[in-house]
């Protein structure tokens, strides 16, 4: 039997037995865990809060037989206020959604995990326009999943820039105004090119530290979650959800 301490974020629970869960954690160290929490859904649980979703915590596991289980949870973030608006909950489990369907399993997946806290941070504190730090999390989860984009510069000719783009949300290829027009790539504002190259190409410090106008917002997102559904090859249910809520 093994025992090991994790920080991670619950980005899953499932209901098991009378009161136990089973809880999915995004972990600094390795990857998604899954893992059998006693009792958790007892009120006077030590476990409670802790195995709630969207917990930080550090957490003591117990391993025997590639069978996980929580022992204890010391809580470092609730996100508390996420429960309180209807958008931001459903945003951010959208972003748990992504996560169990992108996430290598069993590596350390420090990057998923910061980026993660990052986006939940600046919901809950008003920080950036709800739709903005949606479209850093699905670009950057493209990112760090292998997938980035190559938009430094049309893909056929090679020009960095002209006044109408396109961009080809199956092949992440960028096209200049000469090269796009023979396809069905959607054209694109070159503030949302700009907003796209900043997402993929500065440093992680730097990914959520730009400005769009509110009115460009929805189709950087829009390009954003159709490339990252595209690359994975996978439909998030809870898209339509969040676009409900937002509406």
């Amino acid at each position: 039997m093994e025992k090991f301490d994790a920080d991670g974020i619950v980005i899953k629970t499932k209901v098991t037995g009378e009161s136990d869960l089973i809880v999915f954690v995004l972990t600094r160290s390795r990857g998604i865990l899954r893992a059998f929490a006693k009792g958790a859904r007892g009120m006077k649980s030590k476990l409670h809060a802790g195995c709630s979703l969207f917990s930080y915590c550090n957490f003591s596991f117990t391993e025997k037989n590639e069978v996980y289980h929580i022992n204890e949870a010391d809580v470092k973030e609730l996100f508390f206020s996420l429960r309180e608006d209807m958008p931001k909950m459903t945003l951010a489990q959208y972003f748990c959604e992504v996560l169990l369907k992108t996430v290598p399993e069993g590596e350390s997946e420090e990057e998923y995990l910061r980026l993660t806290l990052n986006a939940l941070y600046l919901l809950c504190g008003d920080r950036r326009p709800i739709l903005l730090i949606k479209a850093v999390f699905e670009l950057q989860i493209a990112v760090l999943s292998g997938y980035a984009p190559p938009i430094h510069a049309c893909a056929e000719c090679g020009a960095f820039e002209t006044d109408i783009m396109y961009f080809n949300c199956l092949t992440g290829d960028l096209l200049c105004k000469n090269c796009g027009r023979r396809g069905d790539a959607p054209d694109v504002p070159l503030a949302v090119v700009a907003a796209m190259r900043h997402i993929v190409f500065s440093p992680f410090e730097k990914v959520f530290s730009f400005q769009l106008n509110s009115e460009l917002l929805r189709p950087l997102t829009l390009l954003t979650e159709t490339y990252l559904q595209n690359v994975f090859q996978v439909k998030f249910r809870l898209l339509e959800f969040f676009w409900m809520a937002v509406i």
